[in-house]
C-alpha cells in the first residue's frame, strides 16, 4: 500500500514575507547610523591629514625662505615689460611645497590670466573636506563654479600689521618668533567652500563673499582662503576686541562668510608646531580669540 505524501511549501505566506522585511528593516535602521559614524570619523581623520600636511608645506617654505611665513598676497612680476604679474594666496605660494609645482609653473608666467586668475578654476584634493555639501570634488556648487578651499589661514597672524593689504608683503613674525608661541597660536581652521544660502553681496564688508577659495589673495577682501576677514582685524572698521565663534555642525544654508565653520560635529584647527587639534563648542570666545591673535600675550583658558 502506497502512502500518499502533503504536498511540499516552495514559497513564505505573506505574512512570513512581512515578519522578514520588517526584521531587515530595523537592522538597517540599526546598522546605518553606525555606518554614518564610521564615514564621519574617516571625514574627520582626512580632514585633520589635510591640515596637518598643510601646516607642514608652511614649514617647508619658512625653512626654505629665510624662516619667513608665505606672503597673505603673493605677488610676481612675470613680464617686466607690461607688469604682468602673477597673485594668489598664500597657499598659491605654497604649491610647490605639497607636490603642485606644475601648477604653480603653469601659471605663474605671462600668459593671459596668470596666477590665482587660472588657478581659480583648478581644484585640489588636499583643500577638500568630505563632508561639505557644498562642494563636488573640489568645485563649488553655486555660480561661477571656482575651485572650494575648506581650509582657512588665520589672518591674525598672515595678515597682522596690515600686510593683508598689502601685495606681496611678508607676514611681520618668522616661524621661530611668533610671540604667544606656536603651539598656542592657530594657523588654520575650517570653512565652508561656499555659501549658498548667502546674498551674493556681503552687507557688512560690501563686497562679493559667497565663496572660500584656495587661490584668491587677502587683497581685495572677496573670496581668500583667511579668517578672519580683513574688516574684523584689529584697527578694522568692524572689530571689536573678540574674534566671533566658529559656526560646527552647521547646516549649509546656515553658513555664514562672516565667521569659520564646520560641517563636523567638531572643527580642526591647526596650530603653528604643525599639530592638529580639534574645538567643540563649548569654547570660550576669550580662548578662541587668544587662540589666533599670536601677540595677545595671554594664557590660554582651561577650556583650550
Amino acid at each position: 500500500m502506497m502512502r500518499s505524501h502533503p504536498p511540499s511549501r516552495f514559497a513564505f505566506t505573506l505574512i512570513e514575507l512581512l515578519v522578514v522585511i520588517a526584521i531587515i528593516a530595523i537592522l538597517i535602521g540599526l546598522l546605518l547610523p553606525a555606518v554614518q559614524k564610521v564615514r564621519e570619523a574617516a571625514n574627520i581623520t582626512r580632514c585633520v591629514n589635510n591640515e596637518k600636511q598643510l601646516m607642514l608645506t608652511v614649514h617647508a617654505y619658512a625653512d626654505a625662505n629665510d624662516s619667513r611665513l608665505p606672503p597673505s598676497n603673493f605677488y610676481q612680476i612675470v613680464n617686466q615689460t607690461t607688469g604682468n604679474a602673477a597673485q594668489g594666496s598664500a597657499f598659491y605660494a605654497l604649491l610647490p611645497y605639497y607636490e603642485q609645482g606644475t601648477v604653480f609653473n603653469a601659471c605663474t608666467q605671462d600668459i593671459a590670466n596668470p596666477g590665482y586668475l587660472t588657478a581659480q578654476f583648478i581644484p585640489l584634493k588636499i583643500h577638500v573636506c568630505p563632508t561639505d555639501p557644498t562642494t563636488n570634488n573640489g568645485i563649488g556648487t553655486v555660480a561661477p563654479n571656482l575651485a572650494t578651499g575648506n581650509y582657512a589661514l588665520n589672518l591674525a597672524l598672515f595678515g597682522a600689521n596690515g600686510t593683508f593689504n598689502i601685495k606681496g608683503a611678508y607676514p611681520p613674525y618668522l616661524i621661530g618668533n611668533i610671540p604667544d608661541g606656536s603651539s598656542n597660536t592657530i594657523g588654520m581652521v575650517e570653512a565652508s567652500g561656499c555659501f549658498p544660502g548667502y546674498p551674493a553681496v556681503d552687507p557688512q564688508t560690501g563686497t562679493l563673499e559667497s565663496y572660500m577659495t584656495w587661490h584668491w589673495p587677502a587683497y581685495p577682501n572677496s573670496f581668500g582662503p583667511y579668517w578672519p576677514n580683513p574688516d574684523e582685524l584689529p584697527g578694522q572698521p568692524s572689530y571689536t576686541g573678540l574674534f566671533p565663534l566658529p559656526q560646527i555642525n552647521v547646516n549649509m544654508m546656515l553658513a555664514n562668510p562672516n565667521l569659520s565653520q564646520s560641517y563636523h560635529t567638531i572643527m580642526n584647527v591647526a596650530l603653528m608646531d604643525g599639530s592638529v587639534r580639534n574645538i567643540s563648542q563649548a569654547l570660550s570666545q576669550q580662548t578662541w580669540t587668544n587662540a589666533l591673535n599670536p601677540a595677545d600675550g595671554q594664557v590660554m583658558g582651561s577650556d583650550w
